[in-house]
């Protein structure tokens, strides 16, 4: 079955499979409960018709007293009885009635339909009981009951038997009661069902939950559900609409990742992607022709350090710049072709925080280098090449505050002409962003007043010809004359619109995984390295009852946990215990937690245990603490996930409870016997202990259960079972062996120490009374005289002997008991040699 299931479930959304497994639940629960009211029904129609039927006999009884003053007693009287003369108001139809005599013998001929009239075995039954309802069927199959009392006199039981027909009335009146009943369960299973899978299908890894959510999204509401005006109608709305949504933002997530790919693979400048182990995990054509590849495989998985810089000190001095500020710009570097050519590069790259994980822009300034310096040979040469530069070069005349000169990179960037720049035409103060403005003007007066540094750079905003915002990286040195004296600003302006936005791509990129780790189903914190709280999710603030906005920023970790302060695993694996030689010395002091180091994560200690201030009424937790490291290794926070296994663990408590019990008399069942009895003989053949077997049965206990049924046999067992307990000692293990038989295994004890406990049982129980609650006697008082007694089997543990043979000597020692005569005592004292003990002995004879 369940491979079908597998098979009919594969390649099914996670929407359908839910929906199947709702349905599949409505359609057994609405069986099994159907099921149930069905018999309900029946059986309260036939508690019902039992009722009438008793109502008849009474009157049958009462009708037989009044008459029997004019006969010579009850037979006469019910020869005499005409069946018209009981009330037709209680429907007295299809009855017989007849009497029979204490012995079983019919006493005066039936009065109504012979076919009711029971077999004679049945008749002697009733004789026997002498009073109340059976429940029959006649020859043809068909349901009877009969109800019968004795008279007053004693000489005579009458009988009422009638049909038992379906009584519309009465399932009527059962039947809707029922009904909605059988509503309100589907109902509240179908719902726990949902909740259930829910529970369980959040407990999925992120990457699933993401699979799973896009085969959803591509689920269709059937158009006829969304006409409905039910609640299925609204439902189907509503997924509907959940699912327009979640298409609306895959959509929108898809066309930012494709705007960023299209940022990156067209952008003129050089850009990569390194992973956290410092490997290059992507670049853009651009930097492929740069590095003197054909192809950009050739460059992924390779060793970011070793393929773009010629000197490894430069490399490091790189990536220690990098991971100290979190960003580089225009990073004087010496990179390498395949050819083995060098070239000069800036690079401006943001750290990811992870290892050596950044992303990172090349611009190849060679050439720019190169101009530069031809600037001292030849204004001509100097004018060509500045003129070529992808870069805005310029020159600001602080006397006439306008530009002398500006390069032609200047149209391509801003859509403005050079001889417009020139004209002041729009003035530069109008060209700036007005966000940006005032800063940049500060900035400028602030370099001239000589207050700033000789060389100065910074960034800022700009609105071209066609009034659309773009980024301009501005690098400027004060000219000054012969008397010192400010005389010009010259500098290069790059666009960096392209790097800008892939910062806003990285930026909003971080804030998502920050969004997700808030809305994980499972409690997070992050701990900082003073140990603060920097992330407690929304999680989090339902298993402790704390809010973020009270923990974050604080050191009180450790108060939804714990009385008094303590670290938390997360302030363990912050200090790094697990790698300082102190880890031995924290699990020993951590011992009630179950703590161990974690096999999921370098570094990381789990753990389980009950945290009473937890609420409601304490939580079992299971919590796993990991490091986060920065690229040298260094653990610079740690996160410490919680999952509440309080429900889980319960449940699995109780299970092996019912496994190991017997769930009528509460004692260990079988299956536990053996298995105890199994650790019992390691311990006796590692230590020599003395062990002991004893096997007990009620005697004539089938008798007792003809007699008095099944439901006061079960009450025997259960007071047998308490007087067993009460006679062995705690360390003792007292097992239901099956049926009416039963077991003790008496570890540390002879036969000499066996034997009195064997006795003392036996005696207790022939004390005991067993009569039935109710029960009366052939006088019709109350039976208190009912006993029972037990047969028991000793048997102790031989040298070398194994489990199996001590049981089987144990149990034909109980059997030579029985033999004897029962309600005895016997020791099987090996080599074939049993005694059975007089009643009272706690010992064996002096013969043996």
């Amino acid at each position: 079955m369940r491979s079908v299931l597998n098979k009919w479930s594969h390649g099914m959304s996670v929407g359908a499979k839910l929906a199947a497994a709702l349905v599949l639940v409505a359609l057994v629960s609405s069986l099994v409960i159907t099921g149930v009211q069905q018999w309900y029904v029946r059986h309260s129609a036939e508690i019902y018709a039992k009722a009438h039927l008793k109502s008849h006999l009474k009157q049958v009884v009462d009708l037989v007293e009044r008459n029997q003053a004019n006969d010579s007693g009850p037979v006469e009287a019910l020869r005499h009885f005409k069946g018209d003369q009981l009330p037709a108001a209680h429907g007295a139809r299809d009855l017989l009635i007849f009497g029979i005599s204490p012995q079983g013998e019919l006493m005066a001929p039936p009065l109504g339909d012979r076919s009711l009239l029971p077999p004679r075995e049945i008749l002697r039954h009733m004789a026997s009981s002498a009073w109340g309802v059976l429940s029959l069927t006649d020859n043809n199959g068909r349901p009877m009951a009969v109800a019968y009392d004795r008279v007053p006199s004693g000489e005579l039981i009458l009988a009422v038997a009638s049909y038992q027909e379906p009584l519309s009335g009465v399932e009527e009146h059962y039947l809707w009661p029922a009904s909605l009943l059988t509503a309100l369960l589907v109902a509240a299973m179908v719902a726990l069902t949902a909740m259930l899978w829910g529970r369980w299908f959040l407990t999925r890894p992120l990457r699933l939950l993401t699979h799973e959510a896009e085969k959803a999204a591509q689920e269709l509401v059937p158009p006829e559900a969304l006409r409905r005006s039910d609640e299925l109608g609204r439902l189907s709305a509503a997924l509907s609409s959940l699912t327009s949504s979640a298409r609306d933002m895959v959509q929108k997530a898809q066309e930012e990742k494709a705007r960023f790919q299209r940022l990156f693979s067209q952008t003129k400048d050089g850009a990569f992607i390194v992973d956290q182990d410092g490997l290059v995990s992507d670049v853009n054509p651009a930097l492929v022709s740069m590095l003197g590849r054909e192809r950009r495989e050739q460059l992924l998985g390779a060793d970011s350090q070793a393929e773009f810089f010629v000197d490894p000190e430069e490399g490091q001095l790189y990536l220690n710049s990098l991971q100290a500020q979190g960003y580089v710009q225009d990073f004087p570097a010496t990179m390498h072709r395949l050819d083995g050519s060098t070239f000069e590069v800036l690079i401006t790259a943001t750290w990811a925080g992870l290892g050596q994980a950044r992303f990172g822009l090349v611009r190849d300034v060679t050439q720019l280098r190169h101009d530069q310096m031809a600037l001292h040979e030849s204004e001509a040469r100097y004018r060509r090449l500045v003129d070529n530069a992808p870069d805005i070069i310029y020159r600001w005349s602080l006397e006439h505050e306008r530009f002398e000169y500006v390069s032609s990179a200047v149209e391509q960037i801003t859509g403005y002409s050079v001889q417009r720049i020139l004209r002041d035409d729009p003035p530069l103060l109008k060209a700036i962003h007005p966000k940006h403005r005032d800063r940049v003007m500060a900035h400028w007066r602030r370099v001239v007043r000589g207050r700033g540094p000789a060389v100065s750079e910074q960034e800022f905003m700009i609105l071209d010809a066609r009034g659309r915002t773009r980024w301009l990286r501005e690098k400027s040195i004060l000219v000054r004359d012969e008397l010192d004296k400010p005389l010009a600003m010259e500098g290069i302006a790059t666009d960096i619109t392209e790097r800008k936005l892939l910062e806003q791509e990285l930026k909003r990129g971080q804030q998502m995984v920050e969004n997700t780790l808030q809305g994980l189903p499972t409690a997070v914190m992050v701990l900082d390295q003073e140990h603060k709280v920097v992330h407690w999710n929304r999680a989090m603030e339902r298993l402790t009852g704390f809010s973020a906005e009270e923990m974050v920023g604080t050191n009180r970790q450790w108060e939804p946990f714990y009385l008094s302060r303590r670290p938390v695993l997360a302030d363990l694996v912050l200090d790094d215990l697990a790698l300082d030689g102190n880890l031995e010395r924290v699990l020993k002091n951590n011992g009630e937690l179950s703590m161990k180091k974690s096999t999921l994560v370098d570094g990381g200690l789990e753990g389980e245990g009950f945290f009473p201030t937890v609420k409601p009424n304490g939580r079992q937790l299971y919590f796993l603490a990991a490091p986060i490291r920065d690229p040298e290794g260094k653990i610079v926070r740690s996160v410490e996930t919680l999952v509440d296994l309080s429900d889980k663990r319960r449940l699995e408590q109780e299970l092996r409870r019912l496994s190991v019990t017997d769930s009528l008399t509460g004692l260990y069942n079988q299956r536990f016997f053996y298995a105890t009895l199994s650790r019992e003989m390691q311990t006796v053949q590692r230590y020599g202990h003395s062990f002991s077997i004893l096997m007990a049965d009620i005697d004539f206990f089938k008798s007792y259960n003809d007699r008095f049924g099944h439901l006061a046999g079960d009450q025997a067992l259960v007071k047998f079972s308490q007087t067993l307990q009460g006679c062995v000692r705690g360390m003792d293990l007292a097992c239901r062996y099956g049926g009416e038989e039963f077991a003790v295994l008496l570890p540390r004890t002879a036969m000499s120490e066996a034997l009195p406990v064997a006795e003392r049982l036996r005696a207790e129980v022939a004390r005991l009374n067993f009569t039935p609650e109710g029960h009366h006697g052939s006088d019709g008082e109350v039976d208190r005289g009912v006993s029972l007694t037990v047969s028991v089997g000793v048997a102790t543990l031989g040298p070398t002997e194994e489990s199996q043979g001590v049981v089987r000597r144990a149990d034909d020692a109980l059997y030579a008991a029985k033999q004897a005569g029962r309600n005895l005592v016997a020791a099987d004292l090996r080599q074939g040699r049993i005694q059975v003990l007089p009643r009272g002995t706690q010992s064996l004879s002096s013969e043996e």
